[in-house]
Parts: structure tokens; sequence; C-alpha cells
């Protein structure tokens, strides 16, 4: 397995077992955070865990299958950021980007409807992304695109940066091939080329952004002609 943009701060954990085949599990220095990556069709893939500290109770963010890696990503540079700048409702994100409340005052719908966030009583927070089939359906109808779930006690800072991923105008870019057939119906996809090195290089540049802004040392400067040599995988 290569090396992961998380993992200048969440080294792999050390265990007197192998890892189970597809089981990846990264975990921070000070053993307090975890990220784990199951692939388990019936169950969220990505788990984000912190255990009990003295000023801290413990929390989980779980995120389905088909979630975007930006958004998780979301999360996890989260982590290493101050929150000072973030708002004290998560919430907030949503209704500054034109969502709505819906009948009840916990629950926040996007504007196109296919995205639905909620809030429980005690504080988790629910996420539930849908899309539709297709035109080709006789009755079209929303099937469900990922989850996510996160639980009392997660940073709000944490939740307020997974919402400001969900409402970032930024696109994503994707292999239109590689996509579930249904998801292409509910999102608007611009056909680009872009070099094969770009691609490549794209997890070494996010390593090395998340490395400086960790430091706060700036980024050595690119050599005449091309970019800096990348580990090998």
């Amino acid at each position: 397995m290569g090396d992961s943009p998380a993992a200048e701060g969440f080294p792999l954990a050390a265990g007197p077992h192998p890892p189970e085949p597809g089981l990846v599990r990264l975990t921070r220095r000070d053993r307090q955070a975890e990220l784990l990556l199951s692939p388990d069709p019936d169950d969220h893939w990505w788990t984000l865990h912190h255990t009990r500290t003295s000023t801290e109770k413990a929390w989980t963010m779980r995120f389905g299958a088909r979630t975007p890696a930006e958004i998780v990503a979301a999360a996890t540079d989260a982590l290493t950021t101050n929150a000072a700048d973030s708002p004290a409702d998560p919430m907030q994100v949503l209704e500054h980007a034109g969502w709505k409340h819906s009948v009840r005052d916990h629950q926040i719908s996007s504007p196109d409807g296919f995205v639905t966030v909620s809030r429980h009583p005690l504080g988790a927070m629910s996420i539930e992304v849908t899309a539709h089939d297709g035109p080709c359906a006789s009755e079209p109808t929303a099937r469900p695109a990922w989850r996510a779930y996160f639980s009392d006690h997660a940073p709000p800072h944490l939740a307020a940066a997974v919402l400001a991923g969900m409402v970032s105008p930024e696109p994503l870019l994707r292999d239109e091939k590689a996509m579930v057939p249904f998801l292409r119906y509910s999102v608007r996809i611009a056909p680009e080329r872009v070099p094969a090195h770009q691609a490549e290089d794209a997890l070494w540049d996010r390593v090395d952004r998340l490395a400086a802004h960790r430091t706060g040392t700036p980024l050595p400067p690119q050599p005449p002609g091309g970019s800096l040599t990348r580990r090998t995988r």
C-alpha cells in the first residue's frame, strides 16, 4: 500500500497482526484519533473516531461508500486546523448557501432536493444524498447515493468543514466512465482534457500542502521545467 494524504498526521498504526485485506487503519501519533477504511457494501466505509480525553468526550464520524473523497478529506483536514473561524452552528454554512429548513426545524434541504441534513436533539447529525435513476425510467425515483453520520460531541468545526465542502462550487475531477451510471443524471458534467501528470501528482501535491500548512514552513521552489521528484508508491 502506498502513502496516503493523511499519512503525515496519521501514520499507520503498529500492531501484532497485519491489517485485514481491504482494511486501512491510520492512527494519529497520540493514539487519540483514528481513520478507518473498511470496504463493506452494507455499512459505512470511512470511520473517523476520536477517543475520550480529560477535556473532550469521544465522538465518531462515518461516511458511506460513495461519499466523495473531498468530503472525507474536509473532515480529516479540519482536525489539524484552528476552529476559531468556524461558525458555532454548522447549519449556518447551509443557510448562508441558500438551503431551506423543512417542515421540521431540525432538518434542512438543498435547493434541488437531493440532499437532506438532519440534526438530532442531542447534537448528532446525519446527511442523506439521493440521485434520480435517469430519464429512461418510466417513473424516475430518488435512489440513495451516499450517507454520513456524525455522533454527539463531534466538533462543530469538523461538521462545518464537511458541510462547506458539500456547498462548494468547485468542480470535482472524475472519470465519467468510472461513475455509477445513475449518478450521471443528477450532476452537471463538463468534459475536460487533463494532462496525465496532473492526475498523477494530485496526491503528492495534497500531501505537500497539508505538511506545509501544519508546520507553517513554505514549500520548496519548483525546479525549472518540471515538478518535484515524487516518492514511489
